[in-house]
């Protein structure tokens, strides 16, 4: 084994608040620390990585990055996929990449995708994977989501050299999470029950003034999705992954949704306004906005329903997913100068991280996870198990995970090294290799995802409530 191979990155979105500040950019500091002769060869980023105003938004580490690499800034801006395409390959071909990471708005993860799949580049892709505009109301590009995942699989299968996709999900690699995967586990492989239940509620904590919303940085609604394209593929995922751990005898899922509220309904209430009046923004909070349509069509709350059914549609159980992004916020700040230059997303702004997930195993096992933090601060989650006494001589037990996300064995700056050492085929710890995700193994997580958007578009064309089957294998 080398240590020394050198690694040359391309790093798409690498001026956002996430791999800027939070992730990639750190993981890669690191990496130089320990003596990695990893390289940063360019950002692609219709936001100036050179522009001032970096430090004051807190993004030092990307000052850092641009000290010790001097990466070339490709502006994306206004190029269809091809010419993006063509200004990579110029790049590719001066000093070739060995991995490229995509961090940038979710509508675009494709174009990149498409580029390290053509040519073999091992490609790290934050959630969701692919993401097409307008798909909460268009049910073509809603549609285009399952699609564009397929032509994916199948470019990869083409390729006649080995190359990784891997999607860095914290929550497949975070000590809570993977507890109770393991309890699942555990009487699944003992009794074989399958799951029979889940009910997630998940509340954002969100607060934006109605101008807020046709603002940029990366889950913005002005690119026709919404909430759902925000942190709802995390949790999309956790529920694909709870069921594949004990699926019993189900093998298919029907889809439907029971609500939903769009933006421009929610932007009519009393709510849209309250806080921001509270927070003394006058003239901001109550003012007429002019969004466009494809803004105000987007999707803010929403209720779905997974029923699992054997071959013989026996219901078998049912899996609930209700997000709530206008939920409790602690936000008491108004607008600033650096959320309109991008500096920094105004998201964090009263942004919360609170759900319940409440897990049935027939008769033998109850799971609740509980959460309920200020995102910034340091999480905890609690678990609280009851097995049957008949089958466990401890029928309850709880846990607490303190620091959860931060604290865990492995971070996701843990995965963002460890992809970049197995794309350039060093060895990575089999405890880091075994929580990270590939793109095949998110197919069922990625239906998931693409069928509840086909059921928001179809329900903006026609109100009559609709089914979507998804497949668990």
């Amino acid at each position: 084994m080398s240590e020394v191979t050198p690694i040359n990155v391309l790093l798409v979105g690498g001026c956002g608040h996430w791999a800027a500040k939070e992730n990639h950019i750190p993981a890669l500091l690191q990496m130089k620390e320990e003596g990695t002769p990893v390289r940063v060869g360019a950002i692609c980023d219709p936001r100036n990585p050179y522009r001032e105003g970096i430090d004051a938004a807190g993004m030092e580490p990307l000052s850092t990055l641009l000290r010790l690499d001097s990466p070339k800034w490709l502006n994306p801006a206004g190029m269809d996929s091809d010419a993006v395409h063509r200004e990579i390959d110029a790049l590719h071909a001066e000093e070739p990449f060995d991995a490229i990471i995509i961090a940038c708005d979710p509508v675009h993860h494709m174009v990149y995708l498409r580029w390290a799949a053509g040519r073999g580049v091992s490609a790290l892709c934050d959630k969701p994977i692919v993401c097409a505009e307008n798909a909460s109301w268009d049910p073509a590009s809603a549609l285009r989501i399952e699609t564009d995942y397929e032509d994916l699989l199948r470019m990869i299968a083409k390729q006649d050299k080995a190359f990784h996709i891997a999607v860095p999900l914290r929550r497949r690699a975070n000590d809570a999470y993977l507890k109770v995967a393991g309890e699942i586990q555990d009487v699944y492989d003992k009794h074989k029950q399958g799951v029979t239940s889940i009910n997630l509620v998940k509340n954002a904590g969100m607060y934006r003034f109605p101008s807020e919303y046709n603002l940029g940085n990366a889950h913005g609604y002005r690119a026709g999705v919404g909430s759902l394209a925000f942190s709802s593929y995390h949790f999309i995922d956790v529920l694909a992954w709870y069921l594949s751990v004990a699926p019993g005898k189900a093998t298919q899922l029907s889809l439907t949704m029971p609500y939903l509220r769009r933006l421009g309904e929610y932007l009519k209430t009393d709510e849209a306004v309250m806080l921001g009046s509270l927070l003394g923004e006058e003239g901001i909070a109550d003012a007429p906005v002019e969004l466009p349509p494809e803004v105000l069509r987007t999707e803010v709350d929403f209720v779905f329903h997974a029923e699992l059914l054997d071959e013989d549609d026996t219901k078998l159980g049912l899996i609930t997913y209700s997000c709530f992004n206008n939920t409790y916020s602690h936000r008491a700040t108004g607008l600033s100068e650096l959320d309109s230059t991008d500096l920094v997303p105004f998201r964090e702004k009263g942004r919360m991280s609170q759900f319940v997930m409440d897990i049935n195993q027939g008769n033998l096992q109850h799971l609740v996870m509980r959460k309920n933090d200020v995102v910034g601060e340091d999480y905890e989650i609690a678990i609280q198990r009851r097995r049957n006494p008949r089958i466990s001589d401890e029928p309850r037990q709880d846990w607490l995970f303190a620091n959860a996300h931060a604290g865990s064995q492995i971070t996701p700056q843990d995965l963002t090294r460890g992809f970049l050492r197995l794309a350039v085929r060093q060895e990575v710890p089999e405890e880091i290799r075994r929580q990270m995700s590939f793109l095949h193994e998110q197919r069922l997580s990625h239906h998931l995802f693409s069928g509840f958007y086909q059921l928001i578009a179809r329900n903006f064309v026609d109100s009559t409530p609709a089914r979507h089957t998804v497949r668990l294998t």
